[in-house]
């Protein structure tokens, strides 16, 4: 744009300025030349002189050879800038406004004037990388009125001004201040350019602001223009419900099911291969896309997405869903590239929001468990305490220990779990791929003989119908979509013993356990780990590689109980919010050790260290309900040894029946058996 204005311009002779310019240069050669010249040791008649004697000299040519090269650059900055002056001003005023101590009144005058100087010159001088930072500047504090003014101004231009390298940054300002008026007014102007602009390195992310910052019916046009052209080229064209594919493609033809699948194709590919992933609507597109096509089309998606492309995605939860895809749908190769594409930040997407997700589908499906150990649970070890403590990367770690428990995992995560971890049926696959086929079937191929039909025929298929055995893939290593996406043929137990055991993931986990015991039965998501280290994991793993790790647990556990607080701020274990009702879990459904295992269960040894003289003082406050766990745990032998204390404290009325409330009646707290399967959800 810039230079456009400037050969609008004419041509101009800047004779003296050339001249000057030249001069300059002839200048600064021979300073640089010198300045060459004084390196090292000078050689004057019979002595030695060094560079420290001539360090003045030197500093003085230096100082010239310096203002010379300014010199030349403010002469080129003003042959070349044709808004220089005014640009020079607006970034000295704009030095003065943004510091933080600067009077409002004085901040008002200051960009008035700044406003006043750059009117009718925005568009261009949005360009200039400072400038563009002293026009946020500018919105940012200035009037109502003039605000208006700016908008209006810079309006016409927004899409060329997206596509600038600095200039993008105040369209992006301008969304942010825009009232409801003004946004619409804004979303006008990217209707029929969304796919385009999405393609942009610099423009895409305006897309993705605007998205963001919509209501859900502006969210709706503009990501259908992914859906179709007739989308991006009339307005007032809605779909049907909460714009799903699934639900537009129930109310449409079969032609338009094949235009809509064909322009999303071809609107996603360039986009994907620009690597341009990050943003959320171009999950939700990637989204809509996957759950109305055929196993083909959404093999080429999680080939292109598999590797670095796919851990730019999991902020989102559209984009940890495409990752739960990818996980599920790839074949071995694939699933390897995903993984290897995590390698550095698989602590940082166990504690993102969904990012989770998708290295608890890999725990549940990948087979290469040695692969897994080496970059996934490897880094999961260097950060244990951190995962423990943390309300999403506690979720990786207990899917390991309680695998699909509802009281940890949100019912649609637990759906999409139990949708990941089994196995692909290609005969479901081949009956939606043949229905797609007649979608995607052009009239021309619908006119073709029977026997035209027969001869597009897969050589799979072709070696099925004729009686033969299927083809053997020609990459068994590598795992070929053909025979082998989607699946996972270890067994889930055996896979789980291999992450945690052999890995060192057990022992490394139940000694962090024990060193930070206080500190995680303490804290609302470090108490369930903790619990299910205690309980030994899912049927009793943990008690047959690490018993000793679980029995100095229990008893690091059980010597916190008795120890006296030293600060009065401090509460206790038996009385914290958190630890109290962990306590109590564990006393129910602790049970003595698998044999073979030499030791007592969790109740007997805390019955024994922490409770056996001191039942009196526990007996109220949070604490009574650690204390009446007693009378149900599951050890008989914990419970007939403290039954004779419960019963006193129970009939002198010190110790009350602990209550829930379900349902609206009162009733005695049973015990409760973890971990619940899936079956509970359906």
């Amino acid at each position: 744009m810039a230079k456009d204005i400037a050969k609008s311009a004419g041509p101009r002779k800047f004779k003296q300025a050339d001249e000057k310019v030249k001069h300059v240069e002839r200048k600064v050669k021979e300073g640089d030349a010198k300045h060459k010249q004084g390196a090292g040791i000078y050689k004057w008649g019979n002595r030695k002189e060094s560079v420290d004697q001539k360090e003045p000299f030197r500093k003085l040519m230096d100082q010239g050879a310096r203002k010379a090269k300014l010199e030349l650059t403010e002469t080129r900055k003003r042959k070349r800038k044709l808004h220089y002056e005014i640009e020079k001003e607006v970034i000295s005023v704009w030095e003065k406004t943004r510091v933080r101590d600067i009077e409002k009144d004085e901040r008002a005058k200051l960009i008035s004037q700044c406003l006043k100087k750059m009117k009718g010159k925005m568009p261009e001088m949005a360009l200039n990388h400072i400038v563009s930072r002293a026009m946020q500047n500018c919105v940012k504090y200035c009037t109502p009125g003039e605000r208006k003014a700016v908008f209006e101004e810079l309006r016409p231009h927004c899409l060329s001004l997206a596509k600038d390298k600095y200039a993008h940054h105040i369209v992006i300002k301008m969304l942010d201040i825009a009232d409801k008026a003004q946004l619409q007014q804004m979303l006008s102007l990217l209707h029929g350019n969304v796919v385009a602009l999405l393609r942009h390195p610099y423009a895409s992310p305006v897309v993705e602001y605007a998205y963001t910052i919509s209501n859900a019916a502006q969210k709706l046009e503009l990501l259908s223009e992914f859906y179709s052209p007739e989308f991006r080229l009339f307005k007032g064209l809605n779909t049907p419900g909460k714009g799903r594919l699934a639900e537009f493609f129930a109310s449409e033809p079969a032609v338009k099911k094949r235009s809509v699948l064909q322009h999303m194709s071809l609107a996603l590919q360039p986009i994907l291969e620009k690597g341009i992933v990050d943003h959320s609507i171009i999950h939700r597109a990637i989204v809509e896309y996957l759950s109305v096509s055929k196993k083909s089309m959404i093999a080429e998606i999680v080939q292109q997405l598999s590797g670095g492309l796919l851990a730019r995605m999991l902020h989102t939860r559209d984009g940890a869903k495409i990752g739960v895809t990818c996980v599920m749908l790839g074949n071995k190769k694939e699933r390897k590239k995903i993984i290897k594409g995590m390698k550095g930040y698989v602590a940082k997407i166990a504690q993102d929001d969904h990012g989770y997700m998708v290295l608890v589908a890999i725990l549940d499906v990948v087979d290469d468990t040695k692969l897994v150990t080496k970059i996934i649970i490897k880094e999961l070890i260097k950060d244990l305490n951190n995962l423990a403590l943390h309300k999403f990367g506690r979720l990786v770690l207990l899917h390991l220990l309680a695998p699909r428990v509802r009281r940890y995992f949100p019912a649609d995560v637990l759906a999409l779990l139990e949708f990941s971890s089994s196995t692909v049926d290609d005969k479901d696959f081949a009956e939606e791929d043949e229905a797609m086929d007649e979608v995607m079937k052009t009239p021309a191929d619908t006119s073709a003989g029977s026997k035209k039909s027969r001869s597009k025929k897969s050589p799979a298929k072709k070696a099925k119908t004729e009686g033969g055995a299927e083809p053997m893939d020609e990459d068994k290593d590598e795992g070929d979509a053909d025979g082998s996406t989607g699946v996972s043929k270890k067994d889930p137990s055996l896979r789980r013993s291999e992450l945690l055991s052999k890995s060192g993931l057990a022992k490394d986990l139940a000694e962090t356990c024990r060193a930070n015991a206080k500190e995680m039965l303490q804290s609302q998501w470090g108490s369930e780990v903790i619990y299910e280290v205690a309980m030994g994991g899912v049927n009793g793993e943990l008690w047959q590689t690490i018993p000793g790790a679980i029995l100095s647990l229990h008893k690091e556990i059980a010597d916190l109980a008795t120890i006296e607080n030293q600060d009065d701020e401090d509460v206790h274990i038996m009385e914290q919010y958190f630890s109290s009702p962990t306590l109590r879990r564990l006393i129910l459904n602790s049970t003595p050790p698998p044999a073979g295992v030499e030791g007592l269960s969790f109740s007997a040894v805390f019955w024994s260290v922490a409770l056996k003289t001191k039942c009196k003082r526990w007996a109220q406050g949070h604490s009574q309900r650690v204390v009446s766990a007693f009378r149900e745990c599951a050890d008989l032998a914990t419970r007939e040894a403290a039954k004779s204390q419960i019963k006193s404290l129970t009939d002198s009325g010190l110790l009350k029946p602990v209550t829930t409330r379900m349902n609206g009646n009162i009733k005695l707290a049973a015990r409760v058996r973890f971990p619940f399967t899936i079956d509970h959800l359906m």
